[in-house]
């Protein structure tokens, strides 16, 4: 099969039944009959993807009839696809129809397909590899391909400015699909020297333009803003007149590339965008921002904006707001599941955004022409913007506040910003003296057994691994869990030795254990306890259910911007253990309100029971309303009938199943398989 399959197989097992459908009722609306317009190879490459993967999960399970019938359905759907021909020629040698099977490896290998070492080594190929006709083919995959694989796109070329704008268009696009990203080629703006580096902006626009004219600050010169908002909550571009504005042509607007979260383009300069809006209605109601944390890959493309010099800006809408279940007239607390150094949230709805917007735009302009380049060239731009306006804010009061939960929470609040301190900060750094960039990855941690510890359908409890961020959902029943972090990928682009810190900034301080496993803490085994809901800070009215871990990387000049480590607790369950921290019962039936994307609600209680000799025997499950009990054992089995001594007899396994309630409330079921 084609070795990319293999590789994408399980991330897309989830969405085979959907991308069926559309395999099966998509055609492309184009001049040229299969040749889709390149809006379309986002959606293209998931198809293909999933459903190659597809047919490798029913040829392993020797379903062929059915594979069959689906690769021949996606050629003729893109019958230029050298993957899919290479695919149909892999079944059909496993069916020993050879000659057709040269036919589609011959097509494929006409369309492009130039992998010299996994046609010798294929197993699926060997009954072809016996023939003669196989040298042949591999005498062509040898040559150079000299035409283009489909689909083929011109080059694009760089979006025209005008008056301080451009508008996107197809024309402008390319696509990149190791990352799943439209990359939008822009041009630079000309005589942006000409124009004044800020209008108004009190003392922070004396500042600018005094260094400007001294040739110390670079301007915006290069710098794009991307409303993606429809022009609902616009920055104040017009006091920043060297940036330039991004607009989308009519065929982008169409396709909604225009609106909402930004995760469809990477574009070639510097970025500031926002999108004021908010996914209000339903039972997923939740800002841009949880949006793209609990999307598959949402926090993935955060995090290639961030470290590719782009940083947006979105409100909280009603996820950071004090109270609980939303009861009351009040909010639902922090219902953010991570924390992440990718963005900036505003406190607020639609406008929020603005203040935080303008004072970032002022930090690019007031960076020395010298230091800005430096920053572009690296991954570094985002990330020591950071650095200073989370250093800078007014309740940040010495450096020591800096490595605390002050510093760095999930919302920033408009009224502390501090905008002449962060100008006057990023004016002060110089090339040779930058702050590192902390990264890490975990290494080692424990894991929760499904069907056990958790039984939703989610298959872990990962939520993201990212480079400045990772994410857990705590799904084990254990009384805590242990990680270890590994912060070695962290860089100074000087070359310079560092020292690292790893803070709590969110959790109980006195519970959690941070042990160094090497000399500098590069290398940390970290325990996590069970939390239960709690103040996001001693004294806060704002309530969460996460833990956050912060890691700063230190050279001789300066700390770095934060990377993260969350874990989130669901709040629809109250835990008891007992003094051996052995779980004695989890009651899920509590009705608060958990994200239906990171966990599913249910109807009842768990309590849990042991051998004398303190061997977990399995648990009972009590269900609300209802008189009848369920046993399971240690290994979450179903006990269907009882030995005369109370042993079971005889057991089942049980398929956990989401189930619409009432409304548009869904709710977690059983049956046995």
């Amino acid at each position: 099969m084609s070795p990319l399959v293999s590789v994408v197989f399980v991330f897309f097992r989830a969405y085979f039944l959907f991308i069926l459908v559309v395999l099966s009722t998509w055609s492309f609306a184009t001049d040229e009959p299969g040749k889709p317009s390149i809006l379309d190879l986002p959606r293209l490459q998931a198809s293909q993807i999933a459903g190659q993967a597809q047919v490798v999960h029913l040829m392993r399970a020797k379903e062929f009839d059915k594979a069959e019938s689906m690769l021949r359905l996606m050629t003729r759907h893109n019958p230029k696809s050298p993957a899919t021909r290479y695919n149909l020629a892999c079944l059909l040698a496993l069916r020993e129809q050879t000659n057709e099977a040269f036919e589609q490896l011959e097509f494929a290998v006409e369309l492009g397909f130039r992998n010299i070492a996994h046609l010798e080594n294929d197993p699926d190929l060997l009954n072809l590899r016996k023939d003669k006709r196989f040298s042949a083919v591999l005498k062509v995959a040898a040559k150079p391909f000299e035409g283009s694989v489909w689909p083929k796109f011109p080059k694009p070329v760089p979006a025209v400015v005008k008056d301080g704008e451009v508008v996107l268009n197809e024309l402008n696009l390319g696509y990149d699909p190791k990352v799943g990203l439209f990359l939008g080629l822009v041009g630079r703006a000309k005589n942006v020297e000409e124009l004044t580096i800020a209008k108004g902006q009190g003392q922070v626009g004396d500042l600018l333009r005094e260094w400007f004219e001294e040739g110390t600050a670079a301007g915006n010169r290069g710098d794009f803003y991307d409303n993606h908002d429809g022009d609902h909550s616009n920055m104040n571009f017009r006091g920043f007149p060297q940036l330039t504005r991004i607009e989308y042509g009519e065929a982008l607007r169409k396709r909604g590339l225009h609106n909402g979260l930004q995760r469809h383009f990477i574009f070639s300069g510097v970025t500031l965008g926002n999108s004021s809006t908010a996914i209000t209605g339903g039972r997923n109601w939740r800002s841009q921002a949880r949006f793209a944390l609990t999307q598959p890959n949402g926090a993935t493309r955060l995090a290639l904006h961030y470290l590719r010099n782009h940083l947006y800006f979105y409100p909280e809408h009603k996820d950071h707001d004090t109270g609980r279940n939303g009861k009351n007239g009040g909010g639902h607390g922090d219902v953010f599941p991570a924390n992440v150094p990718y963005i900036v949230v505003s406190q607020g709805s639609s406008g929020s955004d603005r203040a935080f917007m303008n004072a970032f735009a002022a930090m690019l302009a007031a960076l020395r022409p010298e230091t800005k380049q430096v920053l572009v060239r690296s991954p570094l731009l985002m990330p020591t913007l950071q650095q200073v306006f989370r250093r800078s804010n007014r309740n940040v009061k010495n450096d020591e506040d800096y490595f605390t939960g002050k510093a760095h929470p999930s919302v920033f609040d408009g009224s502390l910003l501090d905008v002449e301190t962060m100008v006057r900060r990023s004016h002060e750094l110089r090339p040779d003296s930058l702050p590192p960039l902390a990264q890490f990855k975990v290494t080692k941690e424990d894991e929760p057994v499904a069907g056990q510890d958790f039984f939703d359908f989610r298959p872990h409890q990962r939520l993201f691994d990212t480079p400045c961020a990772v994410a857990r959902v705590y799904k084990s029943t254990a009384s805590s869990l242990r990680f270890t972090l590994d912060a070695r990928s962290s860089r100074d682009f000087s070359g310079r030795p560092l020292s690292f810190r790893w803070k709590v900034l969110r959790g109980d301080a006195e519970r959690i254990t941070i042990e160094k496993q090497d000399a500098n803490g590069s290398l940390v085994a970290i325990t996590i306890p069970w939390h239960e809901r709690r103040p996001v800070l001693p004294g806060s009215a704002m309530e969460s259910n996460r833990v956050d871990i912060g890691l700063f990387a230190g050279n001789a000049d300066h700390w770095s911007a934060p990377a993260f480590f969350s874990v989130y607790f669901p709040d629809n369950q109250k835990r008891v253990y007992d003094d051996l921290d052995r779980i004695l019962s989890i009651d899920y039936s509590l009705g608060n309100y958990v994200d239906p994307l990171i966990d599913t609600p249910r109807e009842w209680q768990d309590k849990y029971r042991y051998e004398d000799n303190g061997s977990l025997l399995g648990w009972i499950r009590y269900r609300k309303g209802k008189v009848d009990e369920q046993e399971f054992t240690a290994g979450g089995l179903l006990v269907v009938a009882k030995n005369n001594d109370g042993s079971p007899a005889e057991t089942t396994s049980v398929r956990y199943l989401v189930q619409k309630s009432t409304g548009d409330r869904v709710v977690l079921t059983q049956e046995p398989r």
